[in-house]
């Protein structure tokens, strides 16, 4: 199950970095949550999983193929090496990725070039997982493109805050006069004041549909990546004269997912967080929402998009949008990091395939 713990740790912060990223909640309650979600996703696979098992079991390697336990093993040992040592660095990856890698790595040495079915692989894997994050970044800058304007579009404003002992603001000749008063604070200002108010007084409505995207965020990614992994296990428990119902191995890999998110996932939370683009709620939710679409559709169409890919491609887009301070530098390491995923992988999957050849 080292896979499918590594999967939890880096991959259960794309469903819930905007929440942290956009205030609405802390590190620990968005982890709880995303991880909650995430394990009723990886059960949900057992039923509604079976195309994206059909493309990872056998559909990546050619018919005359006859696979072997060391390379099943060695397989998932290269993608599980390679997220773990992702994670222990901050960096987000794709665990889709990592298993193509490391799998037509291991592929290309058990069984020669030929022994993988390039085009499965370029058309159900290549194609979906380059044009995600775009996909992702123009939905999201679109949604916002077209919010903006009726969030910004009056003059005056009155907001009622929750009642609390403050000030209330109000206009006069002389500019804004504060009275401390016990009860709800009511706010009557100009424009600007309303660009700075208004948000306090519609955030209640907008952070709870936050709070459930992020949930369907977190089931769609569970929903697209148990199955890649019950796939691989499901391959080297039979080569190894192993035989367990499905439905029991979609329980243990979601355990150990699960289980890797709760006591692994804060490092490239923080990252996805804090340090790509600032957010606000409205941006969070934006981002949030085209993640758990794009990703909840190729799931159930057996296409595996990069949960990775897709959230961060839309936090992107929640920048672009509002011409945000984008920290470039971290976006550099994250492109590099998602460029090097396949051939350190398969790297790594070979190695491992000697090694266990090796010992067996």
């Amino acid at each position: 199950m080292f896979i499918a713990f590594a999967n939890g740790q880096n991959d259960v912060s794309k469903g819930i970095a905007t929440l942290v990223g956009s205030g609405v909640t802390g590190y620990r309650r968005a982890i709880l949550w995303g991880s909650v979600w995430t394990g009723l996703g990886g059960l949900a696979g057992a039923i509604l999983g079976t195309a994206m098992i059909s493309t990872f079991g056998r559909g990546l390697l050619s018919p005359d193929v006859a696979p072997t336990y060391a390379a099943a093993l060695a397989t998932i040992l290269g993608a599980a090496s390679w997220v773990t040592i992702a994670t222990r660095s901050s960096l987000p990856v794709s665990t889709t990725h990592a298993i193509v890698g490391s799998l037509t790595g291991v592929a290309v040495l058990a069984y020669g070039v030929g022994g993988v079915h390039w085009e499965t692989v370029a058309h159900k894997l290549v194609l979906p997982l380059i044009a995600g994050p775009f996909l992702a970044l123009a939905a999201t800058a679109a949604i916002l493109t077209g919010w903006r304007p009726g969030s910004r579009g009056v003059r005056d404003c009155a907001c009622i805050v929750s009642p609390t002992l403050v000030p209330i603001t109000a206009m006069s000749s002389g500019g804004v006069v504060r009275i401390a008063i016990t009860g709800p604070q009511v706010v009557v200002a100009t424009s600007a004041e309303c660009a700075r108010e208004r948000p306090a007084a519609v955030r209640v409505t907008l952070d709870h549909l936050h709070w459930l995207t992020s949930g369907a965020t977190s089931f769609a990614r569970g929903l697209n990546d148990a199955p890649k992994i019950v796939a691989l296990v499901i391959a080297g428990s039979l080569l190894s004269g192993g035989a367990i119902a499905t439905s029991w191995w979609f329980a243990v890999v979601t355990l150990a997912m699960v289980t890797g998110s709760l006591f692994g996932g804060l490092r490239v939370t923080r990252v996805l967080a804090e340090k790509v683009t600032p957010m606000d709620h409205r941006e969070g939710f934006s981002a949030n929402l085209v993640t758990a679409t794009l990703v909840g559709l190729a799931a159930y169409k057996g296409l595996p998009l990069s949960t990775t890919h897709v959230s961060t491609g839309a936090i992107l887009g929640a920048g672009v949008t509002r011409k945000a301070a984008i920290d470039w530098k971290t976006v550099r390491h994250l492109l590099l990091a998602w460029i090097v995923t396949v051939p350190a992988a398969a790297v790594l999957g070979m190695i491992a395939y000697v090694a266990v050849r090796w010992i067996g």
